[in-house]
């Protein structure tokens, strides 16, 4: 399962993994030229105006929250498959608690 959101602070992040149990957190980074060139050319829910105020606030995840960090800025397939590879290898490791639901 994906579940996706801003959760731009710490203490936002810490309240889902307490509410959900374990889940790796994936952390995209880009530079925020790019991202806004990115929102400009499709229809976003938030307007491109907010953005700098969003990463203004943003509190990256630092060592301790153990997140996948990975820079966005290219190919979407090749970022996308870097991702599920990653994730995938934590699994295998035994760093994620496999569950499953009936």
């Amino acid at each position: 399962m994906v579940f996706a959101c801003s959760a731009l602070k710490r203490a936002y992040r810490r309240i889902l993994h307490d509410a959900a149990g374990p889940f790796e957190t994936v952390f995209l980074t880009c530079p925020t030229t790019v991202i806004a060139e990115r929102m400009t050319r499709r229809e976003h829910f938030m307007p491109p105006g907010l953005l700098e105020s969003q990463i203004a606030a943003l509190e990256p995840p630092t060592a301790d929250e153990g997140a996948l960090t990975f820079d966005v800025s290219g190919p979407r397939e090749e970022i996308l498959s870097r991702i599920v590879a990653e994730v995938g290898q934590r699994l295998d490791a035994g760093c994620l608690q496999k569950t499953r639901t009936s």
